[in-house]
């Protein structure tokens, strides 16, 4: 089982092997033992696919943060 969807009660995308899955950021909120909890999913720093640039993914993370 997944970190996220164990800590989660509504299951989440879950990508396989090493290819990467994630296009956008993710927050979702969760309760852990009584606690409230907020797990960020992003983009990989080291994203491999054509055209994504470390810049930019750092960017967009700095930006939702911001937001929060």
């Amino acid at each position: 089982m997944q970190f996220i969807n164990w800590i989660t009660s509504e299951p989440q995308t879950i990508g396989d092997g090493i290819r990467p899955c994630t296009n956008d950021i993710n927050i979702v909120e969760a309760k852990v033992e009584g606690r409230s909890v907020v797990i960020i999913d992003t983009p990989g720093i080291d994203d491999t696919r054509a055209g994504v640039k470390q810049a930019d993914i750092v960017a967009r993370i700095n930006r939702r943060l911001e937001e929060m």
